[in-house]
């Protein structure tokens, strides 16, 4: 994995340890709704409760068939997130899979930012 997932994963698992990863992978679920989009994580993708390291590669999955199928799904869902604009001017673009790969750090990121301002805690940086 390299270390946008990582970080993806290690953003995840901070989630988890703090008892609060329902409420991300909610958010994240909310998100892709209020997009138009099915929800994410969608029921039924896994047996049992993905890892942190799977829910990363399941994300970035789903930002990659949207890229290559659903640019503007990807785009509302960008809104939905409210992935600021200077983030879309730093992305290293190669191709389609690293600009997933990075996003799905940065939508995690945001998500996580989200449901730590709205428990009252201070946001992980």
């Amino acid at each position: 994995m390299d270390a946008d997932l990582n970080h993806a994963a290690a953003l995840l698992a901070s989630a988890r340890k703090s008892g609060r990863l329902h409420e991300l992978t909610g958010q994240l679920g909310k998100d892709f709704l209020r997009a138009g989009l099915p929800p994410f994580p969608a029921t039924g993708d896994r047996e049992g409760e993905p890892t942190d390291a799977d829910l990363a590669r399941l994300l970035q999955e789903r930002l990659y068939r949207l890229l290559m199928e659903n640019f503007d799904g990807y785009l509302n869902l960008m809104y939905a997130v409210d992935v600021p604009q200077r983030i879309f001017r730093e992305l290293r673009i190669t191709d389609a899979v690293e600009v997933a790969r990075q996003m799905t750090a940065v939508v995690i990121a945001r998500e996580w930012q989200k449901v730590q301002l709205r428990a009252g805690l201070e946001p992980d940086h």
